[in-house]
């Protein structure tokens, strides 16, 4: 039998969005030979109704079934995302050397394990390969490209997995920002407009994530994430009622339903000039003012 990566999913307030995740990997064949680890937020001060809220998620995780072994843990006070997710990971992967991660918000294709395990098997001896990425934007694929995954710069956050050695090398504090200045323009040519603003505002204060300290380091060590062509993840947090995502969403992407576990991978670890630039595109100044407004208005 195959060894497979433990799962993680981190989750807080919204039961019915984590009942259709759990419901999605359930589908997954892999379920029953994965160990399962759920992570709990703690309630935050001064939201009515979010403790009952919360009891009701945290009673339907200890009923969670199909997996070769399930772990829960429940925050006594609230950490928010990024902190949760540090936390989370390092417990988990510094144990088992790999791990996949999922937030709550997120259905997952029925092949979505077989391909991130399949992934974390092939690239685990290959430095040059920072994470394995379960959900990809819609991409103008060449004509002559015969493959069905692709690799890119900027590891996605909606399904993903990696393993210890490139986890451990983040630091999570950027003990040595000052000296980041210079590189904003290569930081957004790598991996999208907006980069350095996310990461600036990490780091005055105006957001917890710890998704763009992950991408900067990759961007750092110059390396590069593994995508389907067709999306493992179907992202349901732009519902309206997610605490970091609103209506809008300027991603598109197309749903893998065929179920298919036979995946083919292009021979030298290297992007696709086409298809990245068609990743970049979703992340143009021109794309990112009109989601603005989308998100203003929806």
């Amino acid at each position: 039998m195959k060894k497979h990566a433990p799962i993680i999913i981190f989750a807080f307030n919204r039961l019915e969005p984590l009942k259709r995740c759990v419901a999605s990997l359930q589908k997954n064949t892999e379920t029953k030979d994965s160990d399962l680890f759920v992570f709990v937020d703690g309630v935050r001060p001064n939201i009515q109704g979010e403790q009952e809220k919360i009891k009701s998620v945290r009673e339907y995780v200890k009923t969670i079934t199909g997996f070769r072994s399930l772990h829960y843990a429940f925050a006594k006070e609230n950490q928010g995302l990024g902190n949760s997710i540090i936390h989370g990971v390092s417990t988990v992967i510094n144990q088992y050397g790999t791990a996949i991660i999922i937030e709550d918000d997120l259905v997952l294709a029925p092949n979505f394990l077989a391909f991130m395990n399949e992934g974390l098997q092939r690239y685990k001896d290959e430095q040059k390969i920072f994470s394995i990425c379960g959900y990809s934007n819609k991409v103008k694929v060449p004509k002559d490209y015969t493959y069905d995954t692709y690799f890119c710069t900027r590891s996605s956050s909606w399904g993903w997995a990696t393993w210890a050695d490139r986890w451990n090398s983040v630091d999570w504090e950027l003990k040595d920002f000052k000296s980041y200045h210079q590189k904003a323009k290569e930081f957004n040519r790598w991996g999208g407009s907006d980069c350095w603003k996310m990461l600036r505002n990490w780091h005055n204060g105006k957001n917890k994530s710890w998704a763009i300290r992950f991408c900067f380091t990759q961007f750092l060590q110059d390396k590069l994430s593994l995508f389907p062509i067709m999306s493992k993840v179907n992202n349901e947090g732009f519902d309206g009622e997610g605490t970091n995502c609103k209506r809008y969403s300027r991603f598109n992407f197309v749903f893998d339903t065929t179920g298919s576990k036979v995946f083919s991978y292009p021979i030298m670890i290297e992007q696709n000039p086409t298809i990245t630039h068609s990743v970049l595109a979703y992340s143009s100044i021109f794309i990112r003012i009109w989601s603005r407004i989308m998100y203003l208005i929806s």
